[in-house]
């Protein structure tokens, strides 16, 4: 504002008006210069004789030009002037023409951002009321569904599990919430006292599932707490797991994890298998941890693949069959201290990195026949009360089997074995038995017999 005002101040000085009293003496300055020019040349031709007259009109003519010629030149001055104060005064209108459109357009723009301004806020204000009151009705929502989760009537609860599943279906921000309400669920002791509980554990394990299986319905990302859980007849195929705890659930029924794909840590801990369990062609992107685990029935983990650490320590293999064939270990594989009482099979069983197989006790027979083992392999320990078979086994880096019991015979194919040590192992004396190349049976007693390398 203040450099507007000092421009109008600029422009007011710059077009002062002419006095009329300058023109006046322009006019006087003409008419004197043309008297006075008159004179001096009337003298002159009075000194001229009989030529005088002519030379008095010739005089005179020439005092009236000079006249007339600084009067044009006056006039020719105030036209100029004139025309140069036309040009500023043109100069000038554009110029507060200018200054006048780039108020007013400010004043537009101010006057439209200040309309945006109040739309959006009244945009916020009602995109405010309509979200507070969507959460006013999830929350409702929610609250009815898990008040009916705990009724006595199967019915009712089964309508809160699935009210909460079209919830957390319309609503991914609350997906995960509605999970750990049904985990909870699924974790409370199963009320056999209680009608159809069964059907409705089995809703809620079914609705787990169903979206931890990829398709239009999957929900990402779920943490799975399942910690002491009662899993009655759990399908979880062709799930994918993300961060998921089974330790210490316990699984009634037959199980089946088939083709299913584990992406975080995974945790079985001290779980209980009461049926047959299928683990098979699951692949297990990062730890997983079966410790003091107890299968009551069959286990299956045939074609499974184990991309980081897996633990079996202390676990219990009750079944008739046990199968990890064609299994791959790409990291270390521990089964220490655990005990196989039916037959297990390592058939074609790849282990890429380090295996521990101490202090196991193998019941029945157990067969490693076209098994890889490419790490430091440990069978320290270990008996095996029925024949243990190495046919076709590979062994890489090193193996021991020192203090190793075999009860019901061992097979080994007549091939090498360049780093294998066999410290105070025992074998049946009368058992069937074949040794790599390289070793021979010092008998011990009538029932048992000694490995030794020979030479």
């Amino acid at each position: 504002m203040e450099s507007r005002a000092a421009a109008d101040d600029a422009g007011a000085q710059s077009f002062r008006v002419m006095p009329w009293w300058l023109v006046l003496v322009g006019f006087g300055i003409a008419v004197v210069s043309g008297v006075v020019v008159t004179w001096w040349l009337l003298g002159i031709a009075g000194s001229g004789g009989s030529a005088g007259a002519t030379v008095r009109i010739d005089a005179i003519r020439t005092g009236l030009t000079a006249v007339a010629g600084t009067g044009g030149a006056v006039g020719l001055v105030l036209l100029a002037r004139r025309q140069w104060l036309n040009e500023r005064t043109q100069r000038h209108r554009e110029y507060n023409d200018a200054v006048t459109r780039a108020h007013q357009e400010r004043v537009q723009a101010h006057a439209e951002a200040s309309v945006a301004s109040d739309q959006a806020a009244r945009d916020r204000a009602a995109a405010s009321s309509e979200y507070d009151a969507i959460e006013r009705r999830v929350t409702e929502l929610f609250g009815k569904a898990v008040e009916h989760l705990g009724s006595d009537k199967a019915p009712v609860r089964l309508g809160g599990l699935y009210a909460l599943e079209r919830l957390a279906q319309n609503n991914e921000q609350y997906r995960q919430t509605i999970v750990d309400v049904v985990c909870a669920y699924l974790r409370m002791p199963a009320r056999e006292e209680v009608p159809d509980e069964q059907h409705v554990r089995l809703g809620a394990q079914r609705m787990l599932t169903r979206h931890l299986r990829p398709g239009p319905d999957h929900w990402e990302h779920m943490r799975i707490d399942l910690i002491g859980a009662y899993l009655d007849g759990f399908d979880a195929s062709r799930c994918v797991f993300d961060d998921v705890d089974f330790t210490g659930a316990t699984f009634a029924g037959a199980t089946s994890f088939d083709d299913s794909g584990f992406h975080g840590e995974t945790r079985f801990r001290a779980a209980v298998f009461r049926g047959d369990v299928s683990l098979q062609r699951t692949r297990w992107r990062h730890s997983v941890d079966f410790g003091g685990a107890q299968w009551h029935q069959n286990a299956y983990f045939a074609e499974a693949t184990f991309e980081h650490h897996a633990r079996f320590d202390h676990a219990t293999f009750g079944g008739k069959r046990t199968s990890f064939r064609a299994a791959i270990f790409q990291r270390t594989a521990t089964f220490d201290r655990s005990r196989l009482t039916g037959d297990a099979t390592f058939h074609g069983t790849r282990f890429e990195r380090n295996m521990s197989f101490e202090h196991v006790t193998c019941d029945s027979a157990v067969s490693y026949r076209d098994a890889v083992f490419v790490g430091m392999t440990m069978f320290r320990r270990t008996v095996f009360h029925g024949q243990a078979d190495f046919g076709s086994a590979t062994f890489g880096e090193y193996v021991a089997f020192d203090k190793v019991h075999f009860a019901g015979g061992v097979m080994f194919d007549r091939q090498p074995i360049e780093r294998m040590s066999a410290v105070e192992t025992r074998i049946a004396a009368k058992s069937l038995c074949q040794l790599p190349d390289g070793w021979a049976l010092v008998p011990i007693d009538d029932e048992q017999a000694g490995l030794t390398r020979k030479g």
